[in-house]
């Protein structure tokens, strides 16, 4: 295997180790709650507990290549991401539960950053959408095992695996020796020349938007699905699944769409997608029609996502580590935000809240049509 393909590996498995109990934690929420004897509105707060650091972190990683080189950052975090888990898988109140979320959270938003930036300065564009949407397809793969894990063991396991293969691939960067992880990029980071740049800021405006709608509907259908249509703990970890192999399926055609016909068609699809299917929540269905709609939901955002995610990559080599910073950045803070907002919503009404959001999703193809180049 090049060295290449092996820090691409590598790169993956750390997408797998963050991502891996993402999707399973919403779902596990309702017994999380059970076990802990707190309601389930309380306990999603370690759904921004997350989301919200991870946002924080993000920035920290680019300023950071300054002075060290990516096998540090990378081996470093991954290791203290293992053990932010496992100290979670040990919880036994919400107040630990919170400090380790806010650990992993720190220390995971290295990996999607980096991720975007060694791919970007490793591979030519002609083939960055595939190997994005690969990039990011293992984070649904990751997500898909995670839920299963979630439905049929104890929810204490969706740490303890990511612990094992966080720790496994820190030990690996640590242990690779090659230039393109050992390099020291040393160049002064500003986050605020950046926002500068006009065609940037307003491609950072359109994340924030719909990462906000996004997780102020994605994060609640763990309790959504408890709640409204009373399923189990196997139903509901059944119902992520199929979310979660839509969402892969959606990362890997965006990514041929946003190579083949333009990251501009490939965000418009998504979004079109997206916020048809939010809308159509609004409603209540048999089972099989409401597993179809989540799944639409799931893989419009993955499409739109591999499309915007795909054009940051193509933006100079001089300005990527801080375009890759702030999206994670962008995305995570904007989303938890968005999450504890609608929680002032949803416990009036579920559908009325999805419909609202669904609405403004619609009207965000108008900001896309400004901000996204038509020839990309």
């Amino acid at each position: 295997m090049s060295n290449r393909r092996l820090i691409y590996f590598l790169l993956c498995c750390g997408c797998v180790t963050i991502s891996f109990n993402v999707a399973a934690i919403a779902a596990a929420i309702p017994a999380i709650s059970i076990d802990l004897q707190l309601s389930d509105l309380l306990v999603s707060k370690i759904i921004p507990f997350y989301m919200v650091p991870y946002g924080i972190g993000a920035l920290l990683y680019a300023p950071l290549t300054r002075y060290f080189s990516y096998k540090r950052i990378l081996g470093t975090t991954f290791i203290v991401f293992a053990l932010s888990c496992f100290y979670c898988a040990q919880a036994a109140s919400i107040s630990q539960f919170f400090t380790g979320r806010m650990a992993m959270g720190i220390s995971g938003a290295s990996a999607i950053p980096l991720g975007l930036v060694i791919i970007g300065q490793l591979f030519e564009k002609h083939v960055r959408g595939r190997l994005v949407g690969l990039f990011f397809g293992c984070s649904f793969a990751a997500s898909i095992v995670g839920i299963l894990v979630g439905g049929l063991w104890h929810w204490r396991w969706l740490f303890y695996i990511p612990a094992a293969i966080g720790f496994l691939t820190g030990l690996g960067v640590t242990i690779l020796n090659t230039e393109d992880l050992n390099k020291v990029r040393g160049v002064k980071v500003s986050y605020w020349a950046c926002f500068q740049e006009k065609k940037i800021r307003e491609v950072f405006f359109y994340i924030f938007i719909i990462s906000f709608l996004y997780h102020g509907v994605h994060k609640w259908f763990g309790v959504y699905l408890d709640r409204i249509y009373h399923l189990d703990k196997l139903m509901i970890g059944f119902f992520f699944l199929l979310m979660s192999i839509s969402g892969a399926l959606g990362q890997i055609g965006g990514g041929f769409i946003s190579d083949k016909k333009g990251r501009y068609t490939a965000c418009i699809i998504g979004l079109i997608v997206l916020s048809i299917a939010t809308m159509l929540l609004y409603g209540q269905y048999p089972l099989f029609i409401l597993a179809f709609v989540l799944c639409m939901v799931s893989m419009g955002w993955a499409i739109g996502h591999n499309g915007i995610s795909t054009i940051l990559t193509d933006f100079p080599d001089e300005r990527r580590p801080e375009i890759a910073g702030l999206n994670s950045s962008v995305r995570f803070i904007s989303g938890g935000i968005g999450f504890s907002i609608s929680s002032l919503f949803v416990g009036k009404s579920f559908g009325v809240t999805f419909l609202v959001i669904g609405i403004l999703m619609l009207l965000s193809v108008g900001v896309i049509n400004k901000v996204v180049p038509k020839k990309s």
